[in-house]
């Protein structure tokens, strides 16, 4: 069954059908007291107040239950300083493992993939850890939260979270809401409250309701960066006074397995690939080791080598991290500003480190904005496109076997490690909404479940944009040409797809051209050792444009407020993940 035009591609499959949509969307003590300069004082300054607004209403209450969701970290976390958890005579941390976050979704995807899922349990065990480091427990289930909170929560009781802002997540709150009211029969009994976070801005100190966030990025960039002297990041919070939490009765002894959580025997036998750029840990602890890595090794040529492909350091990876809020993005902001203050200021590096970050805050904002129409098929703009639901054009373009070699790399990448550069990420969707015009929904989906960075706002608003739904500037890509350009000498597609290894550089990216002689001069037969194109190629040529209405290589004006040498933006109207 495939969803209507206003249904997400993915899975609560006990909601209402007409109403289904789909996401998913931990340092310890020790590194918070380790922080210095810039990053310290931002932390030892945080009395302006990040509770305003968004939701942190003040309710006096003698139980104060702490929902950890998209927020596992200690450092930096709003939900710790609600003034009704300040208050309260016990506080319990809580993390939940939904049964509904690991389901097969419509469109034959598992919701949280396996690799996703290992990360997802390494971080909570992290926060597990941090907190028995501060004398506190943090109380684990498995089940749906309105059914756990309806057992743990009594008339005394406040749940504090983080505010989300999509279908599924409303969805939950809605219905722990109601089963809080029906602990007391009443609206005096326990209360869900939210907390605004996650973002790199606060939208109190935005010049925009966010509901009316500018489109597309470069406007509501430039409203941050330009009145008034820019918008400020607010400082990162204190470490959090834990000493009157207790655990929850009925609680789990040790997170959930694999197994538990449903993955079959055949995803269990399934491991990361060596040829991956990087090992990623979850867990707030590993997101500080990232960062301090990142930052006094490669952050010094960022701008230079964001668009590489392969290894560890060609781009920062703090998206997993980012995604499964092991690390906020205020710390990020405030350790590069410490980088900048001993390295004599802003360079073309750090400002785009930060441009990065506010491309995240933009989808954010972009979903409270238009709501549901995101997960549209013919998205916020309700574009009319016939797609495709071709199983077998979707299933070679998520195997990896598609015929051209800079799709299929990627995609076996995606595959066997959970991660995928930006650069492949906009080049594998332009190919599969645009060059074989299949349903953009099947791609956020595939991305749902496989990336280990998946944050549903950024995911759902990259894959609308590209299927060129929301009004902005259309980009197709030229595959070869991108191939070309960020894969000169196809050391990527050797990498991922060993069966052109034999090939010259000047051939590996369009094989379909090889005649038979040279097929059997480089042992690579078409057809045989390596899929044909499952869609004529024809518009591939290493001398084309990406689109001729993009104007991706044309010169832009320097950001006013750049304050180091140097070029800083180039035309580009998406990025899939904070690189």
């Amino acid at each position: 069954m495939h969803r209507s035009h206003h249904q997400r591609v993915g899975t609560f499959l006990r909601f209402n059908k007409q109403n289904h949509h789909s996401s998913t969307h931990t340092l310890t003590l020790t590194c918070v007291l380790a922080l210095t300069s810039a990053f310290a004082m931002s932390l030892l300054h945080n009395t302006n107040g990040i509770l305003k607004g968004g939701g942190a209403t003040s309710t006096k209450a003698k139980h104060a239950v702490l929902w950890f969701r998209n927020n596992l970290r200690v450092s930096d976390n709003a939900i710790f300083h609600h003034p009704s958890v300040k208050s309260a005579e016990k506080v319990t941390p809580v993390y939940i493992f939904d049964p509904r976050q690991f389901q097969i979704t419509d469109y034959g995807s598992r919701k949280t993939g396996k690799f996703r899922a290992e990360f997802l349990i390494e971080s909570v065990s992290d926060l597990r850890q941090s907190l028995k480091k501060m004398g506190s427990e943090l109380s684990i289930f498995q089940g749906r939260p309105e059914d756990v909170f309806a057992k743990i929560s009594g008339p005394d009781s406040v749940i504090v979270c983080q505010e989300e802002v999509t279908y599924e997540e409303l969805q939950v709150d809605k219905m722990v809401e109601k089963c809080l009211k029906r602990i007391t029969g009443s609206t005096e009994g326990p209360k869900l409250l939210k907390v605004w976070d996650g973002t790199l801005y606060h939208p109190d100190d935005l010049f925009f309701d966010i509901d009316k966030v500018p489109e597309p990025f470069t406007k509501m960039r430039n409203e941050i960066e330009r009145k008034r002297g820019g918008a400020e990041v607010r400082p990162v919070f204190p470490t959090p006074d834990l000493s009157n939490t207790q655990k929850a009765s009925g609680s789990l002894e040790d997170v959930p397995s694999l197994e538990s959580l449903g993955f079959t025997k055949e995803e269990l036998e399934m491991k990361a690939d060596s040829r991956g750029v990087m090992k990623f840990i979850g867990g707030e602890t590993e997101a500080f080791k990232r960062v301090d890595h990142f930052t006094n090794a490669a952050l010094k040529t960022y701008k230079k080598t964001r668009n590489g492909m392969i290894g560890a350091d060609y781009s920062s990876k703090y998206s997993p991290w980012l995604a499964h809020g092991c690390i906020s993005p205020r710390t990020i902001y405030w350790k590069t500003r410490e980088y900048e203050d001993s390295h004599g200021g802003q360079t073309v590096d750090t400002y785009w480190l930060i441009f990065e970050l506010i491309w995240r805050d933009f989808f954010k904002f972009f979903c409270v904005k238009h709501g549901n129409s995101v997960f549209y098929e013919g998205g916020p703009r309700n574009v009319k496109r016939n797609w495709s639901r071709d199983r077998k054009l979707i299933d070679a373009w998520k195997e990896g076997r598609t015929g051209v070699p800079f799709v299929d790399a990627n995609m076996r990448e995606l595959l066997k490690t959970g991660f995928m550069s930006n650069r492949g990420r906009q080049n594998v969707a332009s190919y599969l909404v645009h060059d074989l015009g299949v349903d953009w929904r099947y791609g956020a989906d595939h991305f749902e479940s496989l990336l280990l960075d998946h944050d549903v706002c950024s995911n759902y608003g990259n894959w609308v944009a590209a299927a060129g739904l929301t009004g902005g500037r259309i980009n197709r890509f030229n595959m070869t040409k991108q191939a070309n350009d960020y894969d000169k000498e196809g050391k990527f597609v050797k990498l991922w797809c060993p069966e052109l290894k034999s090939l010259p550089s000047k051939s590996v990216h369009s094989p379909w051209q090889l005649s038979s002689s040279d097929q059997s001069r480089y042992g690579v037969m078409l057809g045989a050792d390596y899929p044909n194109p499952i869609k004529a190629p024809a518009q591939y040529s290493y001398a084309g444009r990406d689109n001729k209405n993009n104007n991706r290589n044309g010169k832009f004006k320097k950001a006013k407020n750049f304050r180091g040498k140097g070029r800083v933006h180039r035309g580009r109207n998406q990025d899939f993940y904070t690189s």
